[in-house]
């Protein structure tokens, strides 16, 4: 259901980053990386077949050169950059993007544009220091997921960890990357699915690394109980 929901968006964004979430799970499936490259272009073709997305407004297909929604988010980028180069602390301020494109597009059409992309996104609202803040923690929730999947491996001698466990790293490193991939061309900086991805992982490095003190204070409650 959720497949057909991004189709029906004709969104290349949102297709590539399907393909990307795919593509972490046949990573830990497939032997053959060239069978998994092969099968990757194949399944991302069907998808843009199956989306229509040549045959949408802009989609590039009776277009010369770069289409029309290709040179708006390169517009957007440019402001974006503007934006951070004039306020490199703060940037703009949060949700202040479209209202002050304006004032550093180097193209205006008669209306305000989103940025289309995370890391502009956040790059121009929060300034350099909240990109590497944010940049930081992508890259904390991907540390996290990798260590995760050794631990919780069914073949991982460490502990008994129930297999809920190596299945939510599973997802969790998959959502990641499809978050990487489909934010590049969307806006979802200060949206909900990351900051999901990002609790999920705290929930997993504390199963991974559980605290001594608070499993004491577990114990001793459970004891009082009884």
């Amino acid at each position: 259901m959720v497949l057909s929901a991004i189709v029906a968006t004709q969104s290349r964004g949102g297709l590539l980053g399907v393909c990307a979430v795919m593509g972490i799970f046949g990573l830990h499936r497939v032997r053959s990386k060239a069978l998994l490259i092969t099968l990757g272009i194949a399944a991302l073709s069907i998808l843009f077949v199956m989306a229509g997305v040549s045959g949408r407004e802009s989609g590039g297909a009776h277009e010369e050169g770069i289409d029309e929604s290709a040179m708006g988010r390169l517009y957007a980028w440019e402001a974006a950059i503007g934006m951070a180069l004039h306020n490199p602390i703060s940037g703009v301020g949060l949700d202040n993007f479209l209202s002050n494109y304006f004032a550093y597009s180097s193209h205006w059409d008669g209306m305000n544009h989103a940025v289309h992309s995370t890391w502009f996104g956040v790059l121009a609202e929060t300034g350099f220091l909240g990109l590497i803040i944010f940049i930081a923690m992508i890259l904390s929730i991907a540390r996290v997921a990798r260590y995760a999947l050794r631990v919780f491996a069914p073949s991982s001698q460490q502990h008994d960890y129930s297999p809920i466990l190596f299945a939510m790293a599973q997802a969790l490193q998959a959502g990641l990357a499809g978050f990487c991939v489909s934010g590049t061309f969307l806006t979802m900086g200060f949206t909900w699915p990351v900051y999901i991805l990002l609790a999920l992982s705290i929930a997993l490095s504390r199963a991974v690394k559980p605290e001594p003190q608070s499993l004491s204070q577990i114990e001793n409650f459970q004891s009082a109980r009884q």
